[in-house]
């Protein structure tokens, strides 16, 4: 399954590719082999959802806040 990374853009001093790259560096050491299902915005923060049921909460800078 492909998840569309494009849904996060940044409208603070960061690039969008920036705040990406702060996201997959957390999923890529805390979470090692997970795979995203999906993404979703919720005002100024991002929701990523793995298969394993875990959601992701990351603040506009893409630095992980909750995990749920």
């Amino acid at each position: 399954m492909m998840v569309n990374w494009s849904i996060i853009n940044s409208s603070g001093a960061q690039s969008s590719q920036s705040v990406r790259k702060n996201m997959v560096s957390f999923l890529t050491r805390n979470y090692p082999c997970s795979v995203v299902d999906a993404i979703e915005k919720k005002y100024n923060a991002y929701k990523i959802y793995l298969m394993s049921g875990l959601c992701l909460t990351f603040d506009a800078e893409g630095r992980a806040v909750k995990t749920g």
